[in-house]
């Protein structure tokens, strides 16, 4: 997303690939807290990471929210 969003402040020669998808239960910002810790704070292979790959998951959420904010005016809700 930040490459589509402000790609100057991604350095890709930075990114990793860091998915532990054998360990269970929600993610953690604690080493050892019960959980998935990154401590590259990535979930999942960052090399892969594209400015297009950014661009459909920021217009996609962007038009969900929209949808989300219609809806709700629609049902009379400010």
């Amino acid at each position: 997303m930040m490459l589509y969003i402000a790609p100057e402040r991604v350095n890709m020669r930075l990114a990793v690939r860091d998915d532990n998808r054998d360990v269970p239960g929600p993610l953690t910002r604690k080493a050892d807290g019960k959980g998935i810790y990154s401590p590259s704070g990535v979930w999942g292979d960052a090399t892969l990471a594209t400015r297009e790959k950014g661009r459909v998951v920021v217009e996609a959420t962007v038009a969900g929210l929209l949808r989300d904010i219609a809806a709700l005016r629609a049902a009379g809700l400010p």
